[in-house]
């Protein structure tokens, strides 16, 4: 508690925590060059020190290494990613003119507008989960960079940052031509045109730095109206609401005519696509041929607007990436990676004063986040130690409780998991529960209301049909194409391409996560996608040599140290008893053929005779010689 409050008042908020970091956000004093929002600053000593460790351990060992944030929603997991991302690229140059420093602040440019959204914690949390992986060519330089990402917003919150910046920045021509010259003075889905002067001037400021990241990554004239475009039928679908007269309908009309031109569609079409599903359950419930989830479901068609708003805002974000990826990619052979990972924070809404529970959205977030530091615990303490117990290594230490091991089991436990009699409950995970709609609204819940499925097949069809493709040559059928042969339940996930071997490989290991099992038989479950895109990063980053960041916030509101939340935390994330067995324990460790290649050159017998890399060698038996042979140079050196 001293190192850290001490550091952090020294405006050095890392610090070192064994092999990991811990970042206690934001400082009391905050550094000149930090400016809340921005999420770029220098790289303090601590994080170069990683960012050395990290680069030395890749190039000699060949092996790939993944960087994960953990911690609560708004305590700067994202800048510190940042950071060492950066840090990490100015060390080990560029192989080409694809990766650059510039290239990549422009990728977290586009990514920060698209999928962060201003909350009370920051005026930039993200909102959705990246792993960026930076690819090393045998000269240990960054050939290449690949993006994977899956953005999910929670309901309540301001809209992603781009609306406001679109409607701030955009040119008069433009705004024309998006029929945005006149806005409504309300919106369905709360994006609003800035009215102080200020946040006016902050957001077209910030849509020129989109602008000029756009051109940085090689988008085309084209593909950026294309996003305006879809960007503004988003806006007008807000603008159009819906309500219910006979059968579902918009609102206002005139709003809905401007959705369905600036999409590029027929007014018939777009109404069609939005309400097509409420139009189907009326005509079951006329014809008596109702199901009993049709029923449950009926509630659901309040949302047509917003579920098809939701899945054009997907396709859009995904397309971006895709962009984003064309403009890093390269096809040079590739040593090993780096993959930084970034998913949002833990969210309780007790932690800002609200008395509710968490959204489904948050739920989803929050259960990332609980599979990550199930990982975190397997690796620092369940495998180090079954390590020790392999080698016969005795080492006085208790190895504490996965608390996060319990809390996943809860939600996502499968029926088939069960083998107590029924008469002991129902033991279900929460999510197997949400998907049979099973969840009410009595005191206690965790669920206030479960979002319904988004209409994402409708939002590509709609975006497949535009007449846009005549005015921009082809280039929204070229942009949107590609996510059409993609399995439905891979929808939610951005970055499934690539060429280069590595991206090939990594896209693989998604692909065969959603490609059997309970995939193949819920197909169109929303809350078994959750789970499976929670396996897909997991299992993507599994066998790679991991860091941690453990970002922790302890910031009162009068603006001192909050002493008793910053000890809930250290005792969450078990900070303690991981550095316990780090410097109780014997943390530098290689593998028997390593310690060979390493220190057979102290006897030149023993490299002859083992050198050969196509004949199988008893590794212990060398390791005992190589051993002895330094054993007895000390014994000569000493006499």
């Amino acid at each position: 508690m001293h190192t850290l409050t001490s550091r952090s008042k020294a405006s050095m908020p890392l610090t070192h925590s064994g092999p990991n970091l811990v970042s206690l956000w934001p400082p009391l004093q905050t550094p000149s060059k930090t400016r809340r929002g921005e999420c770029v600053w220098d790289a303090p000593p601590a994080l170069a020190a990683l960012v050395k460790r990290v680069y030395l351990s890749l190039v000699g060992t060949r092996r790939d290494h993944s960087v994960c944030a953990l911690g609560r929603s708004g305590t700067g997991k994202t800048a510190t990613c940042q950071a060492f991302t950066h840090t990490l690229l100015k060390r080990a140059g560029a192989a080409g003119p694809n990766i650059s420093v510039e290239r990549v602040s422009a990728m977290f440019s586009i990514l920060r507008s698209f999928g962060c959204v201003s909350s009370p914690h920051s005026d930039t949390s993200s909102r959705f989960a990246t792993v960026f992986s930076l690819d090393f060519n045998h000269a240990g330089q960054v050939s290449a960079g690949h993006l994977q990402v899956l953005c999910q917003k929670s309901p309540g919150e301001s809209n992603f940052l781009v609306f406001s910046q679109m409607l701030a920045g955009l040119s008069s021509e433009m705004r024309t031509e998006l029929q945005l010259h006149q806005l409504p003075d309300s919106n369905s889905f709360g994006i609003l045109h800035p009215t102080k002067v200020e946040e006016k001037q902050r957001a077209s400021v910030a849509f020129t730095k989109l602008l000029a990241a756009m051109e940085t990554l090689n988008f085309s004239a084209g593909e950026q109206k294309a996003i305006w475009h879809v960007l503004a039928a988003i806006y007008h679908l807000g603008a159009a609401g819906a309500c219910k007269v006979g059968r579902r309908q918009f609102v206002n009309f005139d709003s809905a005519q401007a959705a369905s031109k600036v999409l590029g569609c027929e007014a018939e079409e777009l109404d069609t696509a939005v309400f097509k599903h409420h139009l189907r359950q009326l005509l079951q419930k006329a014809t008596g041929v109702s199901r009993e989830r049709n029923e449950a479901e009926e509630g659901e068609t309040a949302q047509c607007v917003d579920g098809m708003a939701a899945g054009l805002y997907e396709e859009l974000f995904t397309t971006i990436v895709s962009l984003i990826n064309r403009a890093l990619s390269s096809e040079q052979l590739a040593l090993a990676s780096v993959m930084v990972v970034d998913a949002p924070g833990l969210r309780n809404p007790r932690h800002s004063a609200e008395e509710r529970g968490a959204s489904w959205s948050e739920l989803c977030h929050n259960y990332l986040q609980e599979r990550l530091l199930e990982h975190y615990h397997s690796h620092t303490f369940t495998h180090t130690l079954e390590r020790y117990a392999q080698e016969r290594i005795h080492v006085a230490f208790e190895c504490p409780d996965s608390r996060s091991s319990e809390v996943v089991s809860a939600i996502d436990q499968s029926p088939a998991q069960v083998r107590d009699p029924p008469h002991h409950g129902d033991l279900r995970g929460l999510l197997w529960v949400l998907d049979e709609e099973m969840v009410t609204g009595s005191n206690g819940s965790f669920i206030t209301k479960r979002n319904p499925t988004p209409r994402y097949a409708d939002a590509l069809s709609a975006l497949m049909k535009s007449h846009v493709l005549d005015q921009f040559g082809g280039v929204v059928k070229a942009m949107f194409s590609p996510r059409i042969s993609l399995p439905r339940l891979c929808r939610g996930l951005a970055g499934l391409e690539g060429g280069s071997q590595r991206a090939l490989q990594r896209n693989g290991i998604i692909r065969k996560t959603f490609s059997g099992g309970m995939a193949a038989i819920r197909r169109h479950s929303q809350c078994i996608a959750v789970k499976l895109q929670a396996d897909a990063l997991v299992n993507l980053i599994r066998r790679a040599r991991p860091v941690f960041l453990q970002s922790v916030s302890a910031k009162s509101s009068s603006g001192g140290l909050d002493v008793s939340a910053l000890r809930v935390q250290l005792h969450s994330t078990q900070i303690l008893s991981a550095l316990q067995l780090y410097r109780t324990g014997y943390p530098e460790h290689m593998t028997l053929s390593d310690f060979r290649c390493h220190f057979q050159a102290l006897s030149p017998l023993i490299m002859k005779r083992y050198a050969s890399m196509f004949v199988s060698h008893d590794e212990r038996k060398v390791e005992k010689q190589i051993a002895g042979v330094h054993m007895n140079k000390n014994i000569t050196n000493s006499e």
